[in-house]
């Protein structure tokens, strides 16, 4: 499986974008409080062990990243990993220097990040809650999704899309890791081919189309060299 990390910028996005008032539930289409409960170690199942490398790269390259990931303005800059499951991208956010959150639909899930957090000495935030019932607060000057969109349903895909809007500051940036990928000569998920899942199979042409279209400008997509990939399992 190819793995692709892309940035894209809300360049823009002034006081968000309209949001639908009512959609499915993550909790609705996929049993994750279930799976949660049922024990998920780490390096188990879809958990990684780790942050992807490539976004812990960019991390540590900090102003000298190509593109520069948001300054942290003292530590007050406030990011958001959104499915952040056991929480490794939030440490190594908060670590960075960010004011570091995460939201897990599973409240198993996200007591299991908070273990994770506190035992990795950070204080980052953890709540149990739906995604898409955030607050449309415009506050958050980087997100990071890997593998969350490609766990939701392709229904929700807009949502996602005009949530993500309504949460990021502008010129705020949004980093997601899209995995997986269409298999090679597969038909490309942009033009409506759904597949099976989840994970729902991704594309950067869907990624983009979806983000463009509420004010997001992309700045920077490769794909991530097989060493830099916390998936190898998967």
């Amino acid at each position: 499986q190819v793995s692709r990390l892309a940035t894209f910028v809300a360049a823009a996005i002034s006081g968000g974008s309209p949001r639908a008032t009512a959609r499915l539930s993550i909790v609705d289409m996929t049993d994750w409080e279930g799976m949660w409960k049922r024990g998920i170690a780490s390096g188990q199942a879809f958990d990684a062990s780790r942050t992807e490398p490539a976004f812990a790269e960019l991390l540590d390259q900090g102003a000298a990243a190509q593109p520069s990931l948001p300054s942290t303005d003292g530590g007050q800059a406030r990011a958001l990993v959104p499915g952040c499951g056991r929480g490794y991208a939030v440490v190594s956010l908060e670590r960075a220097g960010y004011a570091a959150e995460g939201i897990e639909i599973s409240e198993t899930a996200a007591g299991v990040a908070r273990d994770y957090v506190a035992s990795q000495g950070a204080h980052a935030k953890i709540t149990s809650g739906d995604f898409f019932r955030l607050e449309a607060s415009n506050q958050y000057k980087l997100i990071f999704d890997s593998t969350f969109l490609c766990a939701l349903q392709p229904t929700q895909r807009h949502d996602w899309a005009k949530t993500m809007a309504s949460l990021i500051s502008k010129e705020g940036e949004l980093v997601t890791n899209i995995f997986p990928n269409r298999p090679h000569g597969a038909p490309d998920p942009a033009d409506g081919h759904v597949g099976s899942g989840p994970p729902f199979a991704l594309s950067p042409r869907l990624v983009s189309d979806l983000l463009t279209s509420v004010g997001f400008e992309q700045v920077s997509l490769f794909e991530v060299p097989e060493n830099q990939r916390a998936d190898e399992h998967l």
